[in-house]
């Protein structure tokens, strides 16, 4: 994993932080369905009944570069880990970012016995 970031499950203090960056993909319809959506997430992993997580790209400096949306598919080869929301918000280092989502990506497929499909770059 890039050391320089540092990729976590959402905490309800990036909730408002996040906003941005699935605003500019067109990906939310306003700020209270966003918290409210992550709220059921995050809410969820509390419970121990998750089967999506939000995860979120830090750097050091705790700025947001990256996020994206992953849940647990079913199919009739296994399951399989769907990535429907994936956004990097950088120029500078987008491979970077990239590299770090993709490696907690793995890792979390793995922990859950499910397979990752590659993320086009």
């Amino acid at each position: 994993m890039n050391a320089a970031y540092n990729v976590t499950d959402m905490t309800a203090a990036q909730v408002d932080r996040a906003f941005p960056l699935v605003n500019a993909v067109d990906a939310v319809f306003d700020l209270s369905d966003w918290r409210q959506f992550c709220q059921r997430i995050i809410a969820s992993r509390s419970e121990g009944t998750a089967n999506e997580w939000l995860l979120v790209c830090a750097n050091a400096l705790g700025y947001l570069k990256g996020l994206c949306l992953a849940r647990v598919n079913q199919t009739d080869s296994g399951s399989v880990l769907d990535v429907p929301l994936y956004v990097v918000a950088t120029v500078i280092d987008e491979e970077g970012v990239q590299s770090a989502l993709q490696a907690r990506l793995q890792m979390l497929g793995a922990t859950l016995g499910a397979a990752v499909p590659a993320i086009p770059t």
